[in-house]
């Protein structure tokens, strides 16, 4: 009977519980009851009192108040509460697709929504398009690509437009002495090539262009040290165009002072360059004043001189036949070039600047490779014996400017003759800080003036190259580099497919014994014979008949 009496008990409390929904004290005198199913709206879920002393409104009506916890849907984990959908909201672009160019570098992008919202514009490259964040206006700066997208403001919803600037070039050097490159679009001091009406075809406007003026043709936006690569240079200019013309530099060049407009046709398999000149500028009676510079000028060095004065003993004097001389005490070791008073490096006489051969460069038979004047690897005119020279040039505008000269000693300059001696340098055992001894000198070859041979041996992918220095009176060597000679400094004989190039280096293609023969005893062609012996169990490399 006592069972029975606790679970009568326990049923009825159960009973209780059901019937009445959630109880909550009120005092000591009352419990109110809430309902076991949740409330809710869009803020969050609760439980309501169902008891007849609690009305809405009153302080304790709800209970546990939570917001929604959201699972992976849009329902509520606890009272299964629903997200409304929200208005629908799409946004679209006028374009998207968009080309530029150098003669169209600004646009306008809109945006079309369908729902409300603002819209903000971003660019994926800012040094390429720029884009009006609030506007859609679009900006080209060089060429490249970029995507523009437009984003409804505080949500995901956006779209894009692919934006593509066609290539652009502009003219490098001519004007600017110090051949400035150009990062983008908007240089007003940058003479650019605009597209015409015929495709592939571009212009530019007409500019000057001083005397011996020269150039290349480089593309907007590379402002690397490897810009000419990509560049258009005097290799360019069409057949029998009687305006421009390919100095020894490689560089497109002009005689005159005037006004040209250059054409660039890309149409083509190559490019073609041709100019016209539109206006000849007149500078009077002005005559060239030729003087030394470099190392050898003790007054002015390398420095451009503006004046006569800055030139100090080293201007050439005209002589009543149109020729000019001066005669000047030079010492060993020193280096010099053939430059005009009033002139830029890009009307300088040097290798780099005027259309025709270069005054003393290795062209001119006049100028010895023995030991009174030499050859420097920057094509440099070296005084090899210090003494007294006595130059006459003969600038004739034509093919070739004639520089000769005659030679003395005295007591006071004479000096042993200058001996250079050549080493190999590369990335072998010490690497490119090798020792200047007999494992790395390559030797004067007996009754062979100008010949040197070393044999060495390799492992395979050495990057090497060959260096010169000057020979001390005590016979020892000067440990200072003189000239470099790299990929570019040879023609290569023998064995050629032994060695590869590597940049402006050379590459031993496998491991073996080489012997590398320089000739020097021409300056106009200077050899690199190779001759290699693999290792036992080596890879070979075919042989090549020697040239």
């Amino acid at each position: 009977m006592k069972k029975s009496k606790l679970l009568t008990t326990a049923v009825l409390a159960a009973t209780l519980t059901l019937s009445c929904g959630l109880l909550a004290a009120c005092g000591n005198e009352h419990t109110h009851t809430y309902s076991t199913d949740w409330s809710k709206d869009a803020t969050g879920h609760w439980h309501v009192a169902t008891c007849d002393d609690l009305k809405e409104g009153d302080k304790e009506y709800k209970k546990d108040f939570a917001a929604h916890a959201w699972g992976d849907d849009d329902e509520c984990d606890v009272c299964k509460y629903v997200k409304p959908a929200s208005p629908a909201t799409e946004i679209s672009l006028n374009k998207t697709e968009l080309a530029l160019s150098i003669a169209k570098t600004e646009d306008t992008l809109v945006a079309t929504l369908n729902g409300t919202g603002t819209v903000t514009w971003s660019s994926s490259d800012e040094t390429v398009v720029q884009v009006g964040e609030e506007t859609g206006a679009v900006e080209a700066l060089k060429p490249g690509t970029a995507t523009i997208t437009a984003t409804i403001t505080g949500t995901e919803i956006k779209e894009t437009c692919a934006v593509t600037v066609a290539d652009a070039y502009y003219v490098i050097g001519g004007m600017d002495a110090a051949w400035n490159k150009v990062a983008a679009f908007g240089d007003a001091n940058v003479v650019y090539f605009m597209p015409t009406e015929t495709e592939g075809v571009y212009k530019t406007k007409s500019f000057e262009l001083p005397k011996l003026g020269n150039f290349q043709i480089a593309p907007v936006g590379d402002t690397t040290g490897d810009w000419y690569k990509k560049a258009f240079n005097g290799d360019y200019i069409k057949p029998d165009d009687t305006v421009l013309s390919k100095n020894l530099g490689g560089n497109i060049a002009v005689e005159k002072h005037g006004k040209y407009t250059v054409t660039l046709d890309l149409t083509g398999e190559k490019a073609v360059v041709s100019g016209v000149c539109d206006e000849e500028i007149n500078d009077g009676e002005v005559k060239d004043i030729y003087y030394i510079i470099g190392t050898a000028n003790t007054t002015s060095g390398w420095t451009l001189a503006t004046d006569v004065a800055a030139v100090g003993n080293y201007a050439f004097t005209e002589n009543e036949d149109g020729t000019h001389s001066l005669t000047v005490d030079l010492a060993r070791g020193t280096e010099f070039k053939v430059a005009i008073v009033g002139m830029q490096w890009n009307g300088a006489l040097d290798e780099a600047a005027i259309p025709r051969k270069l005054l003393g460069n290795n062209n001119t038979a006049t100028v010895e490779t023995a030991y009174k004047l030499t050859w420097t690897n920057s094509e440099n005119i070296g005084v090899g014996l210090s003494g007294k020279y006595t130059f006459t040039l003969d600038p004739d505008g034509g093919e070739h400017n004639v520089l000769s000269y005659t030679f003395e000693t005295t007591e006071a300059t004479e000096t042993a003759p200058a001996v250079l001696r050549y080493f190999i340098k590369g990335s072998m055992d010490a690497g490119w800080n090798s020792p200047w001894d007999d494992t790395r000198e390559l030797k004067a070859v007996e009754g062979q003036e100008g010949v040197y041979e070393l044999t060495i041996s390799l492992d395979a992918n050495v990057s090497f190259g060959f260096r010169s220095a000057l020979q001390n009176e005590d016979g020892s060597v000067n440990e200072e580099q003189k000239d470099w000679f790299g990929y570019s400094a040879f023609t290569i004989a023998g064995n050629t497919a032994s060695i590869a190039q590597d940049g402006s280096n050379y590459k031993s293609v496998s491991k073996g014994t080489y012997k590398f023969t320089l000739n020097l005893s021409d300056p106009e062609n200077k050899t690199l014979t190779v001759a290699f012996t693999a290792d036992e169990g080596g890879a070979t490399t075919p042989d090549t008949p020697e040239a």
